[in-house]
């Protein structure tokens, strides 16, 4: 009996290693692969856009794997195992293309009885029933073949912007073809007829909120650039200047709308409208200047606040005028000086735009007692005190938070030079600490001083009509007054 259970136990257990052995090996027959699209949908190279096969899964499923069996001649033991993968992942200096079919059997020569499918790619069938497969490629030589135009996208693959916290756009994920025809260029450089190229679109990695966005209808010409009308001017925006991506917004995906996010530091054309405000006002000024520094009338202590006030605003004007006409790159030592110049500039023509409106009021409200004791040259000195130290605290300030190592006051800066070479975002709360709450402060101030002004002016102009009214003396004074002025106007 112990024989028999002897044996029987020595027959299961042979069983046992013979059904592992042969479940082992059928595992290790098992080819993992990458599949480009989900499991009911196939590739369509025109689109580069995974649709509905329009089938059963299985049958589509055993479709591809049909076509691999039949391409990597493989052995009858070996079967394919496709996974869905989102697309390779290419890295900043690749761009995820389209294997073409001749390459695709080039692919399968060189791997006749693979143990794993190639990692690096992903394979599907097109509605043509052709195996197609993706990977990326080094950027620079595939964009430069012939035929190709490369396109850099805001977001990555299968990736579109919509609209997030604060008004921010971020990148989620999308089902919309990212689809765009290209241009020939005439001898100009122009956008001519249509071409044949194939767009296709790479990331650089940067996922930045603080583009400026162009709702303006564009043309992609086959060298990478980019053309379309900005406030009435051409403009031609490098393939380094711009990204494109849908922007569904609030709205569905499905009502995306594929636009232009130029970023800061792209040159933008000089319009019509900055010829005829800037260059004229710098004129004006410049003459105003001149009549004030040449009539000996105008150069007392107001028009003395009157010219400083124009000064700075003709500074702020040339530096802006600079600054359009001439292209400063953001990695420019000079874009950092630039931005902080022109703060300074507007603080500066706010501060004396201050000084005059306060010397007005003082003047009239003050005269007849204060203003006895108080020597002009003082006041002067007190308002070039406040004009060029208030402004210099400001833009220092601001500064040194751009550079603290704290990064609570780095979240509280200007971010000049981060993004452009001037103040780029006006909600920003650098914005709103160093310059709205300063130059608010002072318009508000000026708007009581005016305030004031007037009913001080209002209240001494009822009281002389009063007293013309009780005074005779005073009617024949005004009588008088007034024969000189006619005579003075007839000499």
């Amino acid at each position: 009996m112990i024989t028999i259970l002897s044996r029987y136990t020595a027959t299961v257990a042979v069983l046992v290693v013979a059904i592992g052995s042969r479940v082992a090996s059928s595992m290790n027959n098992i080819v993992p692969g990458r599949k480009c699209c989900p499991v009911d949908r196939l590739y369509d190279p025109e689109a580069r856009f995974c649709k509905l096969s329009g089938t059963d899964v299985d049958e589509y499923r055993q479709r591809l794997v049909n076509r691999l069996d039949r391409g990597f001649r493989v052995e009858a033991n070996v079967s394919f195992n496709m996974t869905y993968y989102p697309p390779p992942f290419c890295n900043t200096t690749e761009v995820l293309v389209d294997v073409p079919a001749e390459e695709v059997r080039g692919l399968m020569e060189a791997h006749p009885s693979p143990i794993e499918l190639p990692p690096d790619y992903c394979f599907d069938l097109t509605p043509s029933d052709e195996l197609v497969g993706r990977t990326c490629w080094p950027r620079d030589q595939y964009c430069d073949r012939v035929g190709y135009t490369c396109v850099n996208k805001c977001c990555p693959a299968e990736h579109m912007y919509v609209n997030g916290l604060m008004g921010w756009v971020e990148c989620k994920n999308n089902e919309m073809p990212f689809t765009l025809s290209t241009y020939e260029t005439d001898a100009d450089g122009s956008p001519a007829g249509r071409s044949n190229n194939t767009v296709l679109p790479y990331w650089d990695g940067h996922v930045l909120h603080k583009f400026q966005t162009i709702e303006s209808s564009f043309m992609l010409t086959t060298d990478g650039n980019l053309h379309l009308i900005y406030e009435g001017e051409e403009w031609i925006i490098p393939n380094t200047g711009y990204c494109l991506e849908f922007h569904a917004g609030d709205g569905p995906p499905e009502a995306a709308d594929l636009l232009v996010f130029v970023y800061p530091n792209a040159k933008r054309p000089v319009s019509y409208i900055f010829w005829v405000t800037y260059p004229p006002s710098v004129i004006c000024l410049l003459l105003t200047l001149i009549v004030y520094a040449t009539l000996p009338y105008l150069r007392n202590a107001h028009g003395h606040y009157v010219m400083f006030y124009m000064a700075c605003q003709l500074m702020d004007f040339v530096g802006i005028m600079i600054y359009f006409l001439v292209y400063i790159d953001i990695k420019s030592p000079l874009c950092i000086p630039i931005g902080y110049f022109f703060l300074f500039a507007i603080l500066t023509t706010c501060c004396w735009l201050n000084v005059i409106c306060f010397d007005i009021y003082w003047m009239l409200r003050y005269n007849n007692s204060t203003n006895k004791n108080t020597s002009k040259s003082v006041r002067t000195i007190l308002y070039h005190i406040y004009c060029w130290g208030f402004s210099s605290i400001i833009v220092s300030t601001g500064y040194l938070f751009q550079h603290s190592q704290n990064e609570t006051l780095r979240e509280l800066a200007l971010d000049i030079g981060e993004y452009d070479c001037d103040i780029y975002e006006l909600y920003h709360y650098g914005t709103i600490i160093f310059l709205w709450i300063p130059t608010c402060g002072m318009l508000t101030a000026n708007l009581v001083l005016f305030l004031l002004t007037a009913i001080y002016c209002s209240r001494i102009k009822s009281e002389l009509q009063k007293f013309r009214q009780t005074d005779s003396k005073t009617e024949i004074f005004l009588v008088y007054k007034e024969r000189e002025k006619i005579l003075a106007n007839t000499i």
